[in-house]
């Protein structure tokens, strides 16, 4: 790690083709220790390919990835020390408990397993340890994988989209999880199409699109600057709302489907349209921020194809 500005992980100028395909272009960032660091970009955006470039599981054309500062091309086994990962979905053995997967999984990567109840724990399965993995549902399979990630006490965790598939409950564990990690002194690089996800999560984030990088920095600051909100708003009654907004110059892109408005409005000014509502007498149920990736994009790059 380095001792002057605390990089656990940095991307330095990384470029990987395949056959006519760029699939990651000239892409440079850094990972800072006790970030929750999200990866961002539409699915097909390269974010698979530099996850497996990190992990020393394919060699980049140009530029290296350096982790605890060492380059992985050149100390492969070095630089992953202390780096646990989950790419995409966890496989297991089915007919087996999760405990004997575990087992056999730390014996492979040469340890002894003295973990095992530990990181059950951690991810909240040491009730169901020794039931088999084919009675797990999809998301305690991702918490399983999770634990098999954290055998080695890893300082860094790389998550490649922990949460495809899941429903909005096992979403919702797996950021917990993410958060606790983190809380706990693990860096956490999670990659995800999905920019909610990003938002609730993470603390810095980069995005990356058609393999290059779009921006990188605090998750917040970068979101409060964007010009696009779509925010839902539910409030009572519903034309007198729909007026009030009409008027604000703050607003635009006014729809109303059902008992929903939605709007875009930029994020400097949502307090003031609420407050509108507020003092025209109209009830405010709740005021839903739906930024999308897509709108993101358009915002800082004005892309129409992205």
């Amino acid at each position: 790690m380095s001792s002057v500005n605390n990089v656990v992980l940095s991307v330095k100028n990384v470029s990987k083709a395949f056959k006519e395909i760029k699939a990651v272009d000239d892409l440079s960032f850094d990972v800072h220790a006790g970030e929750i660091f999200g990866f961002l970009g539409p699915n097909g955006a390269g974010k698979s390919t530099t996850i497996r470039l990190m992990l020393g599981l394919i060699r980049p054309d140009a530029g290296d990835v350096e982790i605890f500062d060492k380059a992985v091309t050149q100390h492969r086994n070095g630089s992953l020390h202390g780096v646990g990962a989950l790419i995409e979905d966890a496989a297991f053995y089915k007919n087996i408990s999760a405990r004997k997967n575990l087992e056999i999984l730390a014996r492979l990567a040469g340890g002894s397993g003295r973990r095992i109840d530990e990181v059950l724990d951690i991810v909240d399965l040491l009730p169901r340890a020794e039931s088999k993995v084919k009675t797990y549902s999809h998301g305690m399979k991702q918490r399983l994988g999770i634990a098999q990630a954290l055998l080695h006490e890893p300082k860094l965790l790389i998550l490649d989209e922990p949460t495809t598939g899941l429903d909005p409950h096992g979403m919702k564990e797996v950021r917990e999880l993410i958060v606790q990690l983190a809380e706990e002194g693990i860096t956490i690089f999670l990659s995800s199409h999905l920019l909610n996800e990003v938002e609730q999560t993470c603390t810095a984030m980069a995005i990356l699109n058609k393999g290059r990088l779009v921006t990188t920095g605090n998750v917040k600051k970068l979101l409060a600057d964007t010009e696009i909100f779509q925010t839902e708003i539910k409030a009572r009654p519903v034309e007198k709302a729909r007026v009030v907004l009409e008027h604000l110059d703050s607003v635009s892109q006014l729809t109303v489907e059902e008992d929903v408005i939605k709007i875009a409005v930029a994020a400097v000014n949502l307090s003031k349209v609420t407050k509108a509502l507020v003092e025209s007498g109209i009830e405010v149920d709740s005021v839903v921020p739906r930024t999308s990736l897509e709108d993101y994009f358009l915002s800082l790059t004005g892309d129409q194809d992205s």
